[in-house]
């Protein structure tokens, strides 16, 4: 590819694509009706509509940054529901666990037997010590480090030195306390409720959606862990909604169609499930007349490194679509041994992007396959980590690779300081941009009015996140 095919710098700068003042659009359909419209197979997830409205108020920024309400989302959210902890490739080999920190709380998480994984508080019975620290551990039991109290590795206790001392430690009362553990798509997840209902509640319909995408059929390409000078709400917020495409991810315009999103929620109660769809290779509808097909397409193989197109190939959407979708098959076929052959174009295209409730955003199909969580850090309401993981597909009894090792940014930090980052470090910049101001904002905001405005259908999402903490928490909507 030539330097002159393409300016991309162009297309990246904020100023180029930077709206007119008072733009408004006249028709401006959602995903499924945009992709019904150019006669596209609609995928039977992206068809399948969530039908859950939220009516209740917009938080208040109180809740993001008085201390005083950690404790009570502590009590009443991280020891009550379901979270993912880890993926089950951390820890492949019976023996091998590692720690799930959120908040000041710890759990140790262990892969306790052949296709089980147990869970437990990270606190040693004798005087509390952290059974696991920062870093994956393995072995046939779990031994203190400060006392050498072992347990197995579903958490008995099995040998306590110098037991003569202790005539009340036996296995019935002293060993390990236990959470719940569950797995689904590959994910490790825990709760620290033992009467709360089982994890299939807290998922909802996402497994369902899922089943043709199975998440335990791949692998950790990338895992990054970011520190982050914000509320781990206001964080995972950001997510939630393409709205803030126009001035936070302007280099993802000409490729991604922002403004054709598509947004679902899924409520019963006990699963607070939802959705959105961004489509590729079609320009954001704020830079539709600047861009054409074609260089969408010339785009959208420069990120993904796809072969680029031959001269006179992508002068419409639907044969950009068709090009990128053929050439992502070719890709996978020769990288990884995985065939989909006859998968949608939305699916290799296409961004479907799920969250549930408190924290978990996985990925559906190949057109972005990540993975994000969300959690507080310590004690403090101005502090969290956001973990994102690439998920790679893993061909039918290919070998597992190894977990790469996790790249740790600190607060001040950027991806673009780590290159194994690679383009998922790049965007997440583009989003901490933002988000620390967010922050400060909400402190600097008139008491009067410190709560947001939300709009209908672009920042449902949000609104919906509201209602599931507003529940949990017993906040009056």
């Amino acid at each position: 590819m030539s330097d002159t095919t393409i300016d991309i710098t162009k297309y990246g700068n904020k100023s180029y694509v930077r709206a007119a003042l008072g733009t408004q659009f006249d028709d401006m359909p959602p995903y499924v009706e945009y992709i019904r419209r150019a006669g596209e197979e609609i995928p039977k997830t992206a068809a399948d509509r969530g039908t859950h409205r939220p009516n209740n108020k917009p938080l208040p920024y109180k809740y993001y940054i008085d201390p005083a309400y950690v404790p009570e989302e502590i009590d009443k959210i991280w020891t009550k529901t379901w979270q993912v902890a880890c993926r089950a490739e951390d820890i492949p080999n019976i023996g091998d666990r590692v720690a799930y920190d959120v908040g000041p709380l710890s759990f140790l998480v262990i892969h306790s037997g052949e296709n089980e994984f147990s869970a437990f508080w990270n606190s040693c019975r004798h005087r509390a010590r952290r059974l696991c620290g920062e870093k994956p551990e393995s072995g046939d039991m779990v031994q203190c480090p400060f006392h050498a109290w072992s347990y197995d590795l579903k958490g008995k206790l099995v040998w306590v030195p110098r037991e003569e001392e202790f005539p009340n430690a036996t296995p019935e009362l002293f060993s390990l306390r236990p959470v719940q553990c569950a797995s689904w798509g590959g994910n490790v997840f825990i709760n620290p409720d033992l009467n709360a209902g089982p994890l299939s509640d807290a998922l909802g319909v996402m497994p369902e959606h899922f089943s043709d995408c199975p998440q335990e059929d791949r692998y950790t390409a990338i895992r990054i862990k970011k520190k982050v000078k914000i509320n781990w709400k206001s964080g995972l917020e950001a997510f939630l909604e393409g709205y803030h495409v126009l001035t936070t991810h302007p280099s993802g315009m000409p490729i991604f169609g922002s403004t054709y999103t598509q947004t679902d929620c899924w409520d019963d109660g006990k699963a607070s499930v939802s959705r959105l769809i961004t489509p590729a290779l079609i320009p954001d509808g704020w830079v539709k007349d600047e861009v054409s097909p074609r260089v969408s397409l010339e785009l959208f193989c420069n990120t993904y490194m796809l072969p680029f197109p031959p001269e006179g190939v992508g002068e419409t959407v639907a044969e950009a679509r068709a090009y990128a979708a053929e050439k992502t098959i070719e890709v996978h076929r020769e990288q990884n041994g995985v065939d989909f052959t006859g998968r949608s174009v939305s699916y290799l295209v296409d961004m479907h992007q799920w969250y549930a409730y408190p924290a978990f955003f996985p990925w559906w199909g190949e057109g972005l396959s990540w993975w994000y969580n969300f959690t507080p850090l310590g004690d403090s309401a101005d502090e969290c980590v956001m973990e994102i993981r690439w998920l790679r597909p893993l061909a039918k009894d290919a070998p597992r690779p190894a977990v790469p090792e996790t790249v740790h940014i600190d607060f001040h930090e950027k991806g673009r300081d780590y290159p194994a980052t690679g383009h998922v470090g790049y965007i997440m910049d583009e989003d901490m941009e933002n988000m620390e101001e967010v922050h400060k904002g909400m402190k600097a905001a008139d008491p009067a009015v410190a709560r947001p405005i939300l709009a209908i259908e672009q920042e449902i999402r949000v609104k919906h996140f509201h209602e599931a903490y507003m529940r949990t928490m017993g906040i009056e909507g």
